[in-house]
């Protein structure tokens, strides 16, 4: 019996561990700066995002860039991370609106991930325009 919960506790231990680590790392690069020429291309301003811009960024990521999902791996994990917190977001602000504000911010996380990402995506493509009329 001891063994079992001594497994149980690792797996535990391992699945908090590996959260942490890719939220750690999808962080990391949200918080990376956006280049002008994404407000130029998108008319997207980093001060200006709001957690309840994701699906309007989201959206222009596929437009502007279609094959940025198959490119950032990320993408998808994010928008579904998204999704369960735009969930909890509405009965959290009655019951617990300390805890509602970090939702929040976590929403705004991941929509400035999403701009980074259209933004390296566009910018990798500029870079490719370039190199191919030189």
């Amino acid at each position: 019996m001891a063994s079992v919960l001594i497994l149980v506790f690792a797996a535990l231990a391992l699945a908090q561990f590996v959260l942490a680590q890719w939220r750690a790392i999808w962080l990391s690069t949200a918080n990376q700066p956006l280049s002008d020429n994404l407000k130029l291309v998108a008319g997207i301003e980093a001060d200006c995002l709001d957690e309840h811009d994701f699906r309007t960024v989201l959206s222009l990521c596929d437009k502007l860039a279609p094959g940025a999902r198959k490119v950032s791996p990320w993408l998808p994990g994010i928008a579904r991370y998204y999704t369960v917190l735009a969930l909890l977001e509405r009965p959290l602000q009655r019951l617990l609106p300390r805890l509602s504000q970090a939702v929040s911010r976590e929403m705004r996380a991941c929509c400035r991930f999403v701009a980074v990402a259209l933004d390296q995506h566009l910018s990798v493509d500029l870079d490719r325009r370039v190199a191919v009329r030189s």
